[in-house]
């Protein structure tokens, strides 16, 4: 640099760092003035801010977290809600055994069918409610319904097979056969090889091993519903002989369909790490908790009998053990703390230790979390599930600041520790201020740009964290400082640091306490060693291996997002899902297409080329469209031809009554809306809305969902319908996260790194000092996502707020060598052997704090917390080796020129507000009490009058 350059930057910088060393010096005296009513400000503050949380909302449904508001995905949800409210709810369960097709487990598995039909719940009326009253119901013509049919079907066609599929609608007089329809009987939609049998608990009982494998190989009707079914999809991982027959199966699935009452419909919010709520009457929710606990109670299964459950109540199950599995994490780990930051902020006697200071600097932390919190939940910021990690990450930052604070106090010279108490304090407050300021305001700053992403979630997180940091700040230079002012007046009085109301006489402090084995490593062994030619050497190969291994570990990160990620791993709900896709794994997701308020009696051809297009698309396996049978049911009936061909009105709504209300289309009802009612044997009212299903083949990955999505939305915009028409599945809204974010994820980045350069170039004043932080912050950074692939984590809206905070964090470890580096003289070997004496203590006291906040979330189920100790255990591992070790080598080798000495030199007789004039100064260890401390210069070294 030019020395105008130089001294353009440096001029910048004394003018920040000057005006705010002014501004702490005078706000650290007021609080050590008056700190007790700075402490009731802070409390009042405090409530205040926590009225917000009458107004606290936790948002969970996914389409309001993962993915943008403008999305297709949303537009076609919201269009869903209003045309097609979901109805029903499916509860699975799945067994498991080496083989469950054997008489003593089907047997079983009838027991625990009965189980659940005998589940008794009260609504709000005090009714008692079993399966019966809340299921799904649909025609069954099986038992003795099925006899009759099959002797009327015998008397009328003697000659077709008793077995053979028969229209009855056709068969029979239209009239006589709506007589019939009104009357059918219906029954709970229960879908598992139970039907095999029935559900007839006098035939069940009487099975032999040899009837459940010839019941698996010949049965294709049901028994309770009368119509045709395969039963072998319902097992997995079947096993056959040579003739082709199935002789096993190691697991079966069970499905039972409940209906919503959308009448007494209560939105039950479920706080869960899934991010997945749903619509449900409360008689219902509490039947759902019923059927997992009866499903989970093991007592009197048969051995080898394994039984896995999914309820659509479980996420929020789940949620309530996961947030006191991680309440517990969060409660050792602040013990933890609590037990690091006394012995860090205090020494081994009575006086001088400050379990009290401890804690309240703890608990300035959570108030500052209540602040972030109630603010934001009163201006209707959602919280979320990735916000839970929010309280660890305060503690980590809340107690770096401390320790700032507390080592700017000891590091004050001869000439300050004479002053007065809150003249002290604001010498202390000068310094640290400073420092807590650069690296709050990096933090916020990145956190600030994170808030527009377009990634609800992440938006919401962002802002949260901006506000819950700013408020750590003020928290810190207030509250700490005001109790910590009142915690020395303690100490000087020689009080006891437990019981401040006892007082030690003639108390003199012994000699163990006053060693402090940290600065003397730092000052003695570390820098001696690291100096040397071979190890210099060691250290640059070393980063330059580790950094190309990393390059190649991050070519090979996947972006992928699911919520089913955020179930713990040992919950009955994941272990299910783990299951059901290891045995059904080409069972690919279901999708529905949805179609408005159309002309449909012209644009039934349009239908039907969307249906072929679809069925010839590699990525969809299949497709269930109701248009295809009413082509085949019209031209049974009536002998009119419709396929591709357009209709008037009157023929269209006849047809479709009569298809509607048939055995073949009458399960197609509910895919329609009219405006007016459907009526037997009545014209059907116009159609609003209707919908047909198709499903996916199996696909792995974003290489294959992404275009699977993009390529079915693409054919139903082709179609060219005159109303609405889009297609959604519930994995739609994954596809949809993961098709954005990794260019949010670069974008974030790219923008939190720009403005922490530019934070640094204001700080340091030097270009090439600068450079070289980002280029630690980028290393710690690449190294950190490659620990990500190996570590099988993905890109995902975890990670991306993860990865964010990461650079607001390890700028903090580089930031503080590279500054005074600078700032200190001699050659680069002698200015690195300072720099490491006098700032490798609070870099590694800091970084090692953040990470024992989050250390024991090694143990944690939740994908949040798993995924937030992964990539802050990588962040402290690599911003430490590259602060402490890279950057001190990189300086000793090509470090810039210290700062000149009359660049930051204050003209004399100039009015500072109290400040005399002094120019920047080496450091040096001053001695307090008894014990060695390090004076860190600073760019603007003032003494106070």
């Amino acid at each position: 640099m030019g020395k105008s350059d130089r001294n353009c930057l440096a001029a910048v910088s004394d003018a920040v760092a000057g005006s705010l060393e002014k501004f702490f010096y005078r706000y650290g005296k007021s609080v050590a003035t008056h700190p007790k009513k700075y402490i009731a400000a802070c409390f009042l503050i405090t409530a205040f801010c926590c009225l917000g949380f009458f107004n606290f909302y936790a948002e969970n449904r996914p389409e309001k977290l993962w993915i943008p508001q403008d999305s297709d995905y949303v537009n076609t949800l919201n269009w869903q809600a209003v045309n097609f409210p979901n109805n029903q709810r499916v509860e699975l369960t799945l067994y498991e055994a080496d083989n469950v097709l054997t008489a003593r487990y089907i047997q079983e598995m009838y027991r625990q069918q009965k189980a659940v039909h005998d589940i008794t719940v009260t609504d709000k009326y005090n009714r008692s409610l079993t399966q019966d009253n809340l299921c799904f119901r649909v025609p069954a013509l099986g038992g003795e319904m099925h006899q009759e049919l099959r002797n009327v079907k015998a008397q009328l066609f003697p000659d077709r097979d008793l077995d053979s599929e028969l229209d009855w609608s056709i068969a029979f007089d239209k009239g006589i056969y709506y007589q019939f329809y009104e009357k059918m009987p219906t029954a709970c939609l229960e879908l598992s090889i139970l039907d095999i049998w029935g559900k007839n608990q006098t035939i069940i009982y009487s099975l032999t091993d040899e009837d459940v494998i010839n019941g698996i190989n010949t049965a294709n009707i049901s028994a309770m519903y009368s119509y045709p079914i395969n039963f072998k999809k319902f097992l997995g991982d079947i096993k056959k002989n040579t003739t082709g027959h199935v002789v096993g199966a190691r697991s079966s699935l069970a499905q039972i369909v409940m209906e919503i009452n959308r009448t007494e419909i209560d939105l039950v919010k479920l706080a869960n790490d899934a991010g997945l709520a749903e619509e449900v009457d409360m008689a219902l929710y509490d039947w759902e908790g019923e059927f997992i606990r009866v499903l989970r109670n093991d007592s009197g299964r048969p051995e080898g009998l394994g039984v896995f459950l999914q309820a659509q109540r479980s996420f929020g199950e789940i949620s309530g053990e996961t947030i006191l599995g991680d309440v517990a994490f969060l409660v050792v780990g602040m013990i933890l703390l609590f037990v690091y930051v006394q012995l860090m902020l205090g020494k081994f006697n009575m006086v001088e230790n400050r379990p009290v200071l401890s804690v309240l600097g703890l608990m300035s932390i959570f108030m500052a979390v209540g602040i972030s919190f109630g603010l934001c939940s009163a201006f209707g910021i959602p919280y979320g599930p990735v916000h839970s990690i929010l309280p660890l990450l305060m503690l980590g930052l809340g107690v770096d600041d401390m320790f700032v604070i507390v080592q700017c106090w000891h590091n004050l010279n001869q000439e300050e520790r004479r002053l007065d108490l809150h003249k002290r304090m604001g010498c202390a407050l000068r310094h640290a201020g400073v420092a807590i300021t650069v690296t709050s305001l990096t933090d916020f700053a990145a956190f600030a740009i994170g808030s527009s992403t377009v990634l609800p979630a992440l938006r919401s997180f962002c802002i949260y964290s901006a506000l819950g940091i700013v408020a750590l700040f003020m928290l810190q230079a207030t509250f700490f400082v005001a109790w910590f002012t009142l915690d020395q007046t303690r100490l000087e009085d020689n009080r006891n640091g437990l019981l401040w109301c006892y007082k030690h006489k003639n108390w003199t402090p012994n000699k163990c306490s006053q060693y402090d084995l940290c600065q003397m490593f730092f000052d003695k062994i570390y820098p001696k060693y690291l100096l040397m030619t071979p190890v210099k050497m060691v250290v640059l190969l070393m980063t330059v291996g580790v950094f190309a291994t990393s390059i190649w570990g991050v070519t090979n990160l996947r972006q992928e997002f699911n919520p089913v990620w955020f179930i713990p791993q040992s919950s009955y709900l994941f272990q299910f899902l783990y299951r059901a896709q290891e045995y059904y794994p080409d069972a690919g997701e279901r999708g529905t297409v949805y179609l408005g308020a159309l002309n449909y009696s012209q644009e039934l051809p349009k239908i039907g080329e969307l249906v072929t297009a679809m069925r010839e698309n590699k990525y969809i396996s299949g497709v269930d469209s109701w248009y295809e049978l009413m082509i085949d049911y019209t031209k049974s009936d009536t002998g009119e031809d419709i396929n591709g061909k357009s209709m008037n009105e009157t023929f269209f709504s006849a047809a479709l009554s009569a298809f509607l209300y048939s055995p073949v289309g009458s399960r197609f009802q509910t895919y329609f809306n009219f405006d007016g009612n459907l009526t037997i044997a009545q014209p059907a009212p116009p159609v609003t809305a209707s919908k047909f299903d198709y499903r996916h083949t199996s696909l792995d990955g974003p290489g294959v969902q992404i275009p699977a999505m993009d390529q079915v939305k693409e054919l139903v915009k082709a179609a060219n319908f005159s109303d609405f028409a889009a297609p959604i599945a519930v994995m739609y809204s994954s596809y949809e996260t993961d098709k954005i974010i990794t260019v949010e994820l670069l974008r974030n980045l790219s923008l939190a790194m720009v403005a922490v350069f530019l934070m640094t170039l204001v700080l340091l004043a030097n270009i090439m000092s600068s450079i070289y932080v980002l280029i630690c912050v980028v290393l710690t950074l690449v190294d950190v996502m490659a620990l990500m692939t190996w570590w099988d984590l993905t890109i995902d809206i975890v990670t991306c707020i993860n990865l964010v905070l990461c650079i607001g964090l390890c700028v903090d470890y580089s930031a503080h060598i590279a500054l005074h580096f600078q700032q200190v003289k001699g050659t680069r070997d002698e200015r690195v052997r300072l720099t490491i004496r006098d700032m490798g203590p609070p870099v590694i006291n800091g970084s090692f704090s953040t990470f024992l906040s989050f250390i024991l979330l090694a143990y944690s189920d939740s994908h949040v917390f798993e995924s937030f100790f992964k990539i802050f255990f990588g962040a402290f591992v690599f911003g430490v080796f590259h602060g402490l070790m890279f950057l001190p080598v990189l300086l000793s080798l090509v470090g810039p020129a210290p700062y000149d000495t009359d660049l930051h030199a204050i003209p004399e007789n100039e009015d500072n507000g109290g400040f005399s004039n002094s120019s920047t100064v080496h450091s040096k260890n001053i001695e307090i009490d008894g014990r060695m401390y390090s004076q860190v210069p600073q760019t603007l070294s003032v003494s106070y009058e």
